[in-house]
């Protein structure tokens, strides 16, 4: 696999090939980033392509200076939500997929699934924006504590204790609601 840096410098002597490498690395982290922090599939679809749109526009500003590529990801993924959400009064309605009532799941799996996800995006919604980050990025990314300490501009001793209490407040918000939520 093709060095991290190597990439971007070839991205950003305008190397297609380099940026599709870049795209099909860092999607899926950066949608379920965004999908926890709205809550929504198709916006969080939209907001992914507004990101990699960003990325290819600005990636000449883009310098290592010790933190991973993913982490200048994240800044402009965090920046498009903070917006998104300063302008928009979102109401959540489930939404479930039109699917085939013979497939292997039955429908009121999904539908369980579905509800659960969507309890635990407005869990994490409560908590701050930096909370919410560290729990994104540990649990649903599997970040190590210095790629998260990278990525937000944090020390490794304030992400720890950062996450400790947003595991903290996240446990009372579920319990509080009485979600038991199950992956």
């Amino acid at each position: 696999m093709t060095n991290e840096t190597d990439m971007v410098e070839r991205a950003q002597s305008g190397d297609p090939e380099a940026f599709e490498q870049l795209y099909d690395r860092f999607y899926t982290p950066v949608y379920t980033y965004i999908y926890y922090r709205v809550g929504d599939q198709a916006l969080a679809e939209d907001l992914t392509s507004d990101v990699f749109e960003r990325m290819v526009m600005k990636i000449d500003n883009w310098k290592p200076m010790g933190k991973p590529f993913i982490a200048w990801l994240y800044t402009i993924a965090g920046n498009l939500v903070r917006n998104h959400l300063k302008r928009q009064q979102l109401i959540k309605w489930i939404s479930l997929n039109e699917r085939d009532p013979d497939t292997s799941e039955n429908l009121m799996t999904q539908i369980s699934k579905r509800i659960q996800h969507e309890q635990l995006a407005k869990a994490l919604r409560q908590l701050t924006e930096d909370q919410q980050q560290v729990i994104i990025l540990r649990f649903l990314q599997g970040e190590s504590i210095a790629a998260v300490a990278a990525a937000i501009g944090k020390t490794e001793t304030g992400i720890k204790a950062l996450q400790r209490r947003a595991i903290n407040s996240l446990g009372r918000i579920l319990e509080k609601d009485s979600v038991h939520v199950t992956t």
